[in-house]
């Protein structure tokens, strides 16, 4: 029968193990984008590239959610908000996907950012928001526009891909948080949950923030912190 000791033993047993294979991902991904900078491969092996490195940066996204769930469980803080200018994280988020999007045809940007600053985690905020553009890859057709913009006193940052949108199931049911708002039925719904215990641990004033999903047509996934 197990013991509340071997319990924390075998829990801390797990979160190393996922810490680790976290850090060899990153050598994989490293690797896979010093590829793209070299010689010239054939169209076979780069498509098999492509793919090495969007799940990767998938598998990445959800190691990352299960780590910061870890230490929520633990009783460990999570959330460490700061001053963040918030044109710059959009231009830190279209450096670090623009490339790999741009070699499945489809043009990242950043539209012009009218909010100067936000009080957030930046490093939990971009995780989330690089997991959502991350999953436009097999979604978009052409285009994805990243923007931030003020509403109802939050600070809302937007992902909207022109590809076919979210499925109404999908819709219907973020309420729950049963799924992930990757638009595939192979989601664990570890990817929106996640996301949306980020949100609501940003706290200002009595309000919590919150995860949105839409069809504007193509997909809309929104991250309102107040």
């Amino acid at each position: 029968m197990a013991t509340p000791a071997g319990d924390a033993v075998f829990a801390d047993l797990v979160a190393n193990a996922v810490h680790d294979v976290k850090n060899s991902l990153a050598l994989v991904l490293n690797s896979a984008e010093s590829l793209t900078d070299g010689e010239t491969m054939s169209p076979v092996a780069q498509r098999a590239l492509l793919v090495l490195q969007h799940e990767a940066r998938r598998a990445n996204a959800d190691l990352m959610s299960l780590l910061g769930l870890f230490k929520l469980e633990r009783g460990r803080p999570l959330v460490q908000p700061m001053v963040v200018e918030c044109e710059d994280l959009l231009s830190e988020l279209v450096a670090y996907n623009a490339t790999l999007l741009a070699h499945r045809g489809i043009v990242l940007e950043a539209s012009e950012c009218p909010v100067a600053e936000g009080y957030f985690d930046r490093g939990l905020v971009a995780g989330v928001l690089n997991a959502a553009i991350n999953n436009t890859f097999t979604y978009a057709r052409s285009h994805v526009t990243l923007a931030c913009r003020l509403q109802e006193g939050y600070t809302v940052f937007s992902v909207l891909d022109d590809g076919e949108g979210y499925g109404s199931r999908m819709l219907a049911s973020v309420a729950d948080a049963t799924e992930s708002y990757e638009h595939s039925h192979r989601s664990t719904g570890l990817g929106l949950f996640f996301a949306r215990r980020v949100a609501e641990m940003h706290v200002h004033r009595g309000r919590s923030g919150r995860i949105v999903l839409s069809n504007q047509p193509g997909g809309c996934f929104e991250l309102w912190l107040p």
